[in-house]
């Protein structure tokens, strides 16, 4: 590429990329955001390339940019999203994905178990984690700590008690639990 055009390209770049990624992080995980932008360049690029002997009408290159980036967007939930029948006119989001809202409210009940856990003695941590994070049967456990089954049992039902009971104790006295 010419200076002039690599430098036209990196302007277009940055005139652009924060309404990409505003895009896309509305209607992708915030982990795929940054390939979904890289695709839509690429896209972008490709058919500067096809289309430089037919030069299309392009009234509105914002228009054109955010019309390849929808089809970057239908191509990630055919592929990445398990839906290779994908019908834009029919499908949403919510069918397709939890939403981002959804994502982050998990997120921080996640963070906030953990800190919960956190308060438990080692022992009884070391045996919720690895019946509930590991997902390591009653068997497994026992032969891990070298305890009986029953023992794990009872102590995963008082981790568990403990647990819910701070977080009732933290949603009653703050109206949610502390930010981990």
């Amino acid at each position: 590429m010419e200076t002039s055009g690599k430098a036209a390209g990196d302007a277009l770049y940055r005139r652009h990329e924060a309404s990409l990624r505003r895009l896309f992080g509305r209607k992708v995980p915030p982990q795929d955001i940054d390939e979904v932008v890289q695709q839509t360049w690429m896209a972008l690029t490709n058919n500067k390339r096809k289309a430089e002997g037919a030069r299309p009408e392009v009234t509105s290159v914002r228009a054109y940019i955010f019309g390849v980036a929808r089809h970057i967007v239908f191509a990630y939930y055919r592929t990445r999203g398990g839906k290779p029948d994908l019908d834009p006119e029919v499908d949403s989001l919510e069918t397709l994905a939890p939403s981002i809202s959804q994502q982050l409210s998990l997120r921080r009940n996640v963070q906030r178990v953990e800190l919960a856990m956190q308060s438990l003695p080692l022992e009884f941590q070391l045996i919720a984690e690895a019946h509930f994070l590991e997902d390591l049967s009653g068997p497994e456990i026992a032969e891990m700590f070298g305890i009986p089954e029953g023992t794990v049992r009872s102590r995963i039902r008082r981790a568990r008690a403990t647990i819910e009971a701070l977080m009732q104790r933290w949603q009653a006295r703050l109206g949610s639990p502390p930010e981990a």
